[in-house]
Formats: C-alpha cells, sequence, structure tokens
C-alpha cells in the first residue's frame, strides 16, 4: 500500500514562515479537533478542540485509544477504516462515544502519514455534526410522510385513490403474467348523507372507518383495499370467482352489523362487483367502472344482495 508522505504540494514544510510555533498554535486553536493515533490504534495527542467535543481530556482519550472512543454498534466504522487502511486516506461520517455517555455523529477526515523519524502515523480532523446528522434524518423522515400522504387516506390508512391508481395496474401486471382472474369490488355507504345530517360529521367519518376497518379485516392481506372518494371505496383481489365474492359480501356486511352499537348509527353498504380474465388489455379504469355500474345496480334493487 502507498503510504503518504509530505510532498511540495501539500502545502508548507518545516522551513516555511508559519513555522513550527504557527503550527503549534494552530493546533491548540483551530475549532476542529485533531487526533494523532499510532497504527495500533493508539491515541498519541488529540488537541483541545477535540477533547470538547468528545467530552474528555487529553489522557482519557489516549487512555482509551480509537477502539474506546468508536460506538461498537455503529457499523460504519468498519468499512471506513478498511478503506483507510487501503488508500491511506478516509472521508466519512460515523459515531463516536462522548464522555457524558452520549453517542454523538462527527465528520471525519483521516490520513496515514510517515513522520520525521520515519514512523508511520494517522492524523484525524473530527468534526460534531450531530445536530446536522439529527436534522437530516428529520427532513427525510418528513419527505417520506408527505410521500406517504400522497397515496394514503388520513382517516383511513388505506390507499387513496392515488395510491390505487398506482399501484392497482402493478397487480394487474401479475394477473397477466399468472393468467389468473382478476376481481374488482366497489363499495359505497348507502346513508352517508343522513348520518351527516342526524349525528355529525364526526360520525360520519366514524361511519367511514368502520368500512374501512371491515375491509382490511373480511378481504385478504394480499388485496388492494382504498378509499376512493368520500364514502366510497374499491378492492382488487385476484384469484376469487363470483361464488367466493358473495361470500366475502356477506362477511362484510356481518362485520358491520357486529361492529354496531345502540348509540351509534346503522352503517348500511352496497357492493358491486366485477371478474375478469387477466391480460394485458385490461385497464383498471374499465375494472372500476363496471364494478361501479354492478354497484349502482344493487343499490337500484336489481341484484340480490349478499347479506
Amino acid at each position: 500500500m502507498e503510504r503518504l508522505t509530505r510532498s511540495e504540494n501539500e502545502g508548507p514544510g518545516p522551513d516555511s514562515e508559519l513555522g513550527p510555533e504557527g503550527y503549534r498554535v494552530l493546533y491548540e486553536h483551530t475549532p476542529d479537533g485533531v487526533l494523532f493515533t499510532s497504527p495500533d490504534g493508539r491515541v498519541i495527542a488529540a488537541n483541545p478542540a477535540a477533547c470538547e467535543i468528545l467530552g474528555r481530556s487529553e489522557q482519557e482519550i489516549c487512555k482509551l485509544g480509537r477502539q474506546g472512543l468508536m460506538d461498537p454498534d455503529d457499523d460504519r466504522w468498519q468499512p471506513l477504516l478498511a478503506e483507510r487502511t487501503r488508500t491511506g486516506r478516509v472521508r466519512g461520517v460515523a459515531r463516536m462515544l462522548h464522555g457524558d455517555g452520549a453517542k454523538i455523529e462527527v465528520e471525519m477526515s483521516a490520513r496515514i502519514f510517515t513522520d520525521g523519524s520515519g514512523r508511520e502515523r494517522g492524523c484525524t480532523v473530527i468534526t460534531d455534526v450531530t445536530e446536522r446528522v439529527r436534522m437530516e434524518r428529520e427532513l427525510i423522515a418528513l419527505s417520506e410522510r408527505l410521500r406517504t400522504l400522497v397515496v394514503t387516506d388520513e382517516l383511513t390508512e388505506l390507499h387513496n385513490r392515488r395510491g390505487f391508481l398506482t399501484v392497482a395496474p402493478k397487480v394487474l401486471e401479475i394477473a397477466s403474467r399468472q393468467a389468473t382472474t382478476v376481481a374488482m369490488l366497489f363499495v359505497d355507504i348507502d346513508n352517508m348523507k343522513a348520518i351527516n345530517d342526524r349525528y355529525g360529521h364526526d360520525a360520519g367519518d366514524g361511519a367511514i372507518r368502520v368500512v374501512a376497518d371491515a375491509l382490511r379485516k373480511e378481504l385478504r392481506g394480499a388485496d388492494t383495499v382504498a378509499r376512493i372518494g368520500g364514502d366510497e371505496f374499491a378492492a382488487l383481489a385476484l384469484g376469487l370467482e363470483d361464488a367466493e365474492l358473495r361470500l366475502v359480501e356477506e362477511r362484510i356486511c356481518g362485520h358491520l352489523r357486529r361492529a354496531r352499537s345502540d348509540a351509534e348509527p346503522e352503517i348500511g353498504v352496497s357492493i358491486g362487483w366485477t371478474v375478469h380474465p387477466g391480460g394485458p388489455t385490461l385497464s383498471v379504469e374499465r375494472l372500476l367502472a363496471d364494478a361501479d355500474q354492478a354497484m349502482y345496480l344493487e343499490k337500484a334493487g336489481n341484484r340480490p344482495r349478499g347479506s
């Protein structure tokens, strides 16, 4: 492995105008922590900034050594040290242990060099970036939450219409590859306006959540369920035939009956479905339209209810 030695391109040498005393001033007053180490991980020296960042005296830092300062649970250390061994330098972020027991995120820049006596040494410059890393993680979590909200109905935690139209085409692709049937259910709450008018919108929201819970529990975990409108739901299922869908409808209606208490409004639903063989020309829009039509036929009394 090629080790790094001082060259004329790496800055002023000991004969520069800065002089040894100037380097000492830089070492002692730079806001960045500086650690000098030996190949076996011993810390030879730590400047005041390193002591402040790590919350330890120089004597404590030297006694602990590199292994005692690293967070052993941080998997980032191994590849960073391997990179430094392989190339003689490395830059990255990892956790170190503060004197008060806290774990801090530290951005480091390390390199291996040969000192004036020909001994191999390491120099690591560290900066506490704990707050920066925390802020970055919060921003990432916020972005994930916003992405989730874009495709998730906040009231029911089911897919919303956008989420359903994003996932459903992928389900149809699977159905086409496996040559299995595709069933679309369309569910509408019958008495939504009456619930809102008589009991208030909080009760209406409660009714929507009850129907969502019924669909979530009575359909299979692999089925795609969504709230696609105010009181409208859709579900996409593979491998179900008409007879099985009638049983699903019975279970959903039974769930709604069992979920009702005397103090709560009765929740009625109309359920329509359509079943098609999977194929490359099948579209989500066609399935929704057919299931919607079947639902309106049921609501008009032209199809026997499964309940």
